[in-house]
């Protein structure tokens, strides 16, 4: 399921969405999910990792 749904830091979510577009992925879906509410700084964080 790891294949699937990354966990771990930034720059690893990063690298997992990076391979899924080498692999001919058109379209990856990224939801970060917190601990209550909304997890802005966590997607602050993944934003900057995958614009990197």
């Amino acid at each position: 399921i790891d294949a699937v749904v990354p966990q771990g830091s930034a720059a690893e979510i990063a690298a997992v969405v990076r391979e899924h577009l080498r692999a001919g992925a058109d379209h990856v879906c990224v939801q970060a999910v917190g601990v209550g509410g909304i997890p802005r700084e966590e997607w602050s964080s993944l934003a900057s990792a995958l614009i990197a």
